[in-house]
């Protein structure tokens, strides 16, 4: 009987040593995949400093959720916090933007690359690509207002979950998200429904370059809106309080602190080019 358990307890102990290896080496090649820089595109811009150039960054900034990651002042915010997938923070921008040139902030923002190469995770670059040079200059013209500020340290943490998910390319960052699906676009409609269109693309961060829905954050094919009537609509985007007084996660706590910076107006227009995509065969 001894020896039955010596035995068994070799073959925990060695199964244990097996698991422990296994443990490192994913946790090595995750930390590899993590760290790993991409090539800098050639960027050439800057800044936009005509008059109105800062209140239409700050709307850029309000509708695109820069605030959300990056706090208030942009000295940072603990926006992610659910281990065992990860811990993440937007980091303190009003510093690190004293050490970045404009081209350095553009490439960021729309590239998902850092000024010393490294790739940025959970930063939405797909959003932001769809940007035009005129939209990023008047984004970084607003973001330089915000003085320097001590503030919220970084925070970027991947749990075993996360570095799963990184390691089986469930979880990817933002120039390898931008390198598989940065080619795809909302649908156009026509010059009928081009405002809407171009609305949508603050859509893009939950519901996919495209608006099929997002596997990653389980948002829903925006066809779905094609079912709202207008108030309804309106009323979800301003108060994320969808039809039949349901909430819905992450679109009732995101949506009154982004698309309140819609006009009536501007509501109406992304509605009819939800409604009218809805309406076009799969």
């Amino acid at each position: 009987m001894k020896r039955i358990l010596r035995w068994i307890g070799l073959g925990v102990a060695g199964l244990a040593t097996v698991v422990a290896f296994v443990a490192l080496g994913a946790f090595a090649a995750s930390e590899v995949m993590i760290r790993a820089h991409a090539p800098k595109a050639k960027v050439e811009l800057a800044a936009s400093h005509d008059p109105g150039a800062v209140m239409r960054g700050k709307r850029i900034a309000t509708v695109y959720g820069c605030h959300d990651c990056h706090g208030a002042q942009l000295t940072g915010r603990l926006f992610f916090d659910e281990m065992p997938l990860g811990r993440a923070s937007g980091p303190n921008l009003s510093k690190a933007m004293v050490h970045q040139s404009d081209v350095d902030l553009a490439r960021a923002i729309r590239t998902g690359v850092a000024a010393d190469g490294r790739q940025l995770w959970i930063m939405p670059s797909d959003a932001f690509a769809q940007l035009s040079d005129g939209e990023t200059a008047d984004l970084i013209a607003y973001l330089r207002t915000f003085p320097a500020k001590d503030g919220q340290a970084t925070v970027r943490q991947f749990g075993p979950v996360g570095r799963i998910g990184v390691l089986l390319g469930k979880f990817r960052s933002a120039p390898q998200m931008l390198k598989t699906d940065g080619q795809r676009r909302p649908v156009d409609l026509g010059p009928q429904y081009a405002q809407g269109r171009s609305l949508a693309r603050a859509c893009v961060e939950c519901h996919g370059q495209d608006l099929r829905g997002s596997e990653g954050v389980k948002s829903p094919d925006l066809a779905i809106a094609g079912a709202y009537d207008p108030v309804d609509f309106e009323r979800l985007l301003r108060t994320g309080v969808a039809a039949g007084n349901r909430k819905l996660g992450l679109m009732t706590e995101v949506a009154p602190a982004r698309f309140n910076a819609f006009s009536h107006e501007e509501i109406g227009a992304l509605h009819a080019y939800l409604k009218a995509r809805a309406e076009q065969p799969s």
